[in-house]
């Protein structure tokens, strides 16, 4: 891992990056296996698909490209956590005595395996250094 690759809330861009290109691969997967049915043109005659198929679209638009991380403006454009430690020119939240805090209540209910919590600390303890050698 690069020292670029961790998110201000410690984070793991490529391990997120990783994951992702899985779903791609099956939304490109899904993407084939509709066009075979004619999924679009199904969608203008039977009323309740319409919404859905657009919204479907939506998704698809929105995970096709694989994220630049954080750093590079990636991920969450309303991230109120990199909002704040940009504006307070920290690399990640480790550097704040409050961390974490109420900032972090959407990520904990999406990441529930205490990667940020661990590695927050262990950026604290031993630096950022060491999670970069650590992968």
């Amino acid at each position: 891992m690069k020292k670029e690759d961790i998110a201000y809330c410690g984070l793991s861009c490529a391990r997120c990056k990783s994951n992702f290109a899985e779903i791609r691969q099956k939304m490109r997967d899904l993407e084939g296996a509709f066009e075979k049915v004619n999924i679009k043109e199904m969608a203008k005659v039977i009323p309740f698909m319409k919404s859905k198929y657009k919204g479907y679209k939506k998704l698809i638009a929105f995970f096709s490209n694989e994220c630049p991380g954080c750093r590079s403006n990636g991920g969450n454009p309303f991230c109120a956590i990199r909002k704040h430690n940009k504006k307070r020119n920290r690399f990640s939240c480790a550097e704040c005595s409050a961390a974490p805090c109420s900032r972090f209540k959407s990520l904990f209910a999406i990441h529930n395996d205490n990667e940020i919590q661990n590695n927050l600390k262990q950026i604290k303890e031993k630096g950022i250094e060491s999670l970069i050698s650590a992968s």
